[in-house]
């Protein structure tokens, strides 16, 4: 091991994330001299924090150990025509769905499953990082407008096929999912009753738990993710109800909440 490249690429690494040593030393919980002696070429990092450090640093161990980057060739033609592929098909189930006059919401997330799957095929094969951070800034975008237009034209998230709920507000943690629940175990409606009252807001916030962490992947910490799951949610729902469009219940808020979590771990298996 070349302790001099070693700390060269520690060092490099840990000024594109503009981190201090101060700051990498508190994630590695150890001194700021070490994080200083490994740069200055004088130690290597002790085997136990290769890992973490990788983690951290956006390196394989192995660029750790040999203080060199490995370059990777990126996206291979098939993963172009695959991406291309999941692109194209969201397009055709929503024209598909206007065709039959019937544009309901299960059209829309049975696209956005091929949007995720281009999108992380996109995340783990590109290598200009640079690129991934602005792809996913207008994805983020056009995430948050489509969210927008969930609050103000309810039609777009609920359909017609169910009449409005005489209520105005549920503040009673799962009363709403345990009714859901009950009436589809009970056969007093179906599987798409479960999709538009409980799975919906469940896929709601799934974008968010993938965008904000790709974004900011050193900040957006899981503590830090769910408040703003959470303040977004609450705020959505409180639109609803002052601009009489919907109801306002503390369910959705909780779905909308798990969603988020769930797509945070799930990137962090996937990606990190």
């Amino acid at each position: 091991m070349d302790c001099k490249k070693v700390g060269l690429l520690i060092k490099q690494k840990r000024l594109e994330k503009n981190m201090t040593q101060q700051e990498l030393a508190d994630r590695l919980h150890i001194t700021d001299r070490a994080i200083s002696n490994w740069e200055r070429g004088l130690r290597a990092p002790d085997i136990s924090l290769l890992q973490e450090l990788s983690n951290i640093l956006g390196l394989s161990i192995s660029d750790i150990l040999s203080g060199e980057e490995q370059t990777t060739k990126g996206l291979t033609r098939i993963d172009k025509i695959i991406i291309s592929l999941c692109l194209l098909l969201p397009g055709i189930i929503i024209s598909y769905s206007f065709m039959l006059s019937c544009f309901r919401t299960e059209y829309i997330f049975i696209g956005s499953i091929f949007l995720l799957i281009a999108y992380i095929l996109f995340l783990k094969k590109e290598t200009n990082q640079s690129l991934k951070k602005n792809v996913t800034s207008l994805l983020l975008l056009l995430y948050l407008i489509f969210l927008l237009s969930t609050i103000f034209y309810t039609k777009l998230t609920t359909g017609t096929v169910y009449p409005k709920l005489q209520i105005e507000a549920n503040i009673i943690p799962f009363s709403s999912i345990i009714e859901t629940i009950t009436l589809l175990v009970t056969k007093s409606q179906g599987i798409p009753y479960l999709f538009n009252y409980l799975i919906l807001d469940i896929l709601l916030f799934i974008p968010l738990g993938i965008f904000l962490p790709v974004l900011f992947p050193e900040k957006m910490t899981l503590k830090r993710f769910i408040p703003i799951c959470f303040i977004l949610s609450f705020t959505k729902e409180l639109f609803q109800f002052l601009f009489n469009v919907g109801m306002f219940n503390i369910d959705d808020i909780i779905l909308n909440v798990v969603g988020g979590i769930l797509s945070y771990i799930l990137l962090k298996k996937l990606m990190i």
